[in-house]
């Protein structure tokens, strides 16, 4: 398998996987608000909803950290990997729960640039700050 599909999976996978509880757990055991009505419909909407933000972070992640990892051990870089597919899933969940928290939406473009560019920005020093915590 080439080495950034194996990455673009090793980013994704926990990614997706950490979104998908979150909705979950949001929409099946608390019922609040919205997600009242129709749970299962819901979580359909929230897992295409996941998949398609996965798919756009390990698009754009994954060139910009195959540089960083490519000279870690096969353990370190895939540890770090999966951190850093975790990372950007409580990144969106928190991101999502400020969202709740504000009197209205923020506008697209501030949405775009807090979703897709900060954790594009920062996505080779968030790798590196975990090797470093990594023997």
């Amino acid at each position: 398998m080439p080495r950034w599909l194996s990455a673009a999976l090793l980013i994704s996978i926990p990614c997706f996987l950490a979104l998908f509880a979150y909705d979950a757990v949001a929409i099946l055991l608390f019922r609040r608000g919205e997600y009242q009505l129709v749970p299962a419909y819901d979580l359909a909407r929230g897992v295409s909803q996941d998949l398609g933000l996965v798919i756009v972070y390990a698009m754009a992640v994954t060139p910009r950290v195959t540089q960083v990892v490519a000279d870690y051990p096969r353990k370190s870089r895939r540890l770090c990997l999966i951190m850093l597919g975790l990372g950007i899933a409580w990144y969106d969940v928190l991101c999502a729960s400020a969202t709740r928290i504000l009197a209205e939406p923020p506008g697209f473009a501030v949405s775009l640039v807090v979703l897709f560019v900060v954790p594009f920005v920062l996505a080779p020093w968030y790798v590196q700050w975990l090797k470093s915590w990594i023997h």
